[in-house]
């Protein structure tokens, strides 16, 4: 038979759990019916009574882990991007071939959605409660901005390992890989025949986009370099 709740299974003994763990608990089955509630019924719909019923749990408990539905919302979202930075970590580690880093970070993030499909649904769900809400919208920028700090300080060391200079500034990049991987999955919501080598395609070019500024740079051959000299050269 299963420990019971407040009970741990020790050696064949149950113990009671502590404050801590039991709060820890009560905790993540918050974060859990929260998930479905907001999936199944929208950020408005998602009442804290039904999300602590659907956790088994009162109203009460839900106040002694969380002042506000608002702050569980965003409890959600700080774990995620913690998640999406520890990846990125971990696969941009500039120790191999830069190009099938890159491709596994891409091919990261598509089974990271693969393996939580109600993400995209929950983060829209968040993004359109913040564009009516202004105070919820302050909060959730200055989490993507985090986000996108932590990207360009991955991106820019990344660069340097592989022994590259950034032909755009790293928060630009950052920027630009968020905005690819938001409407992507904004998309797919709609869309859901966008097939996954759309948003492969999608970042491959940007690198090569990159990786042309780089050596454009390099040479002296970049846009501005190349309009000046077609100005000049008599050559019809």
């Amino acid at each position: 038979m299963p420990a019971a709740r407040g009970q741990r299974a020790t050696n064949g003994h149950r113990r009671p759990l502590s404050r801590k763990e039991r709060k820890a608990i009560t905790r993540a089955a918050l974060l859990e019916a929260a998930i479905r509630s907001i999936s199944k019924e929208g950020f408005e719909g998602a009442s804290v009574e039904r999300i602590s019923r659907a956790a088994g749990y009162t109203k009460g408990a839900f106040y002694a882990s969380f002042r506000s539905k608002e702050e569980l919302f965003l409890t959600i979202l700080d774990e995620k991007f913690a998640q999406e930075v520890e990846r990125l970590e971990g696969t941009l580690s500039g120790a191999g071939d830069p190009v099938a880093e890159v491709k596994a970070a891409v091919e990261g993030f598509l089974e990271q959605i693969a393996e939580d499909p109600s993400w995209p649904r929950l983060y829209q769900e968040f993004a359109v409660y913040a564009a009516r809400n202004p105070r919820f919208r302050q909060q959730l920028v200055a989490r993507q901005r985090g986000l996108r700090k932590r990207m360009a300080q991955i991106f820019l060391r990344w660069s340097h390992q592989i022994g590259l200079e950034p032909p755009l500034p790293p928060e630009e990049i950052a920027a630009i890989t968020y905005c690819m991987a938001d409407g992507f999955l904004l998309a797919r919501i709609l869309d859901r025949e966008l097939e996954d080598r759309l948003y492969v395609e999608m970042v491959e070019t940007f690198l090569l986009g990159l990786l042309a500024k780089v050596e454009g740079a390099t040479l002296g051959a970049g846009p501005l370099a190349q309009e000046g000299r077609r100005q000049t050269d008599p050559t019809p």
